[in-house]
């Protein structure tokens, strides 16, 4: 009760809410950027990037996945994958999230995406 009671009084959920529609705007735009991110779904704060070698085909870009998890924990942003193909990029950070650091996750995923040309 006293977890339910912080998020609340703290207004968590509406926060969850906000950053989590930064967030989805921000990956939608490096998906234009970069071919390699086939798809970007989710709600809130629990968001999936779909990688794939080839829009058309949908063919997994499953090791580009562990590449990019592997880049990112490197840079103190832990990450996972998920997916029947494991080419997903799953990002579920704390409720206490905030622009700021989607801003960092944006740039450090951004630059790993171009230093890799992926």
């Amino acid at each position: 009760l006293s977890v339910l009671n912080v998020i609340e009084q703290e207004g968590l959920q509406q926060n969850a809410l906000n950053v989590g529609n930064y967030l989805f705007t921000e990956l939608c735009l490096l998906k234009d950027k970069f071919s390699l991110i086939g798809d970007v779904r989710g709600a809130g704060l629990f968001i999936g990037i779909e990688l794939v070698k080839d829009r058309n085909t949908l063919e997994p870009a499953d090791e580009e996945v562990d590449y990019i998890i592997n880049k990112m924990k490197d840079k103190g942003l832990l990450l996972s994958k998920d997916g029947p193909n494991h080419n997903v990029i799953k990002i579920k950070p704390p409720l206490v999230f905030t622009k700021e650091n989607v801003d960092f996750l944006i740039k450090q995923l951004d630059e790993t995406l171009e230093s890799r040309k992926l």
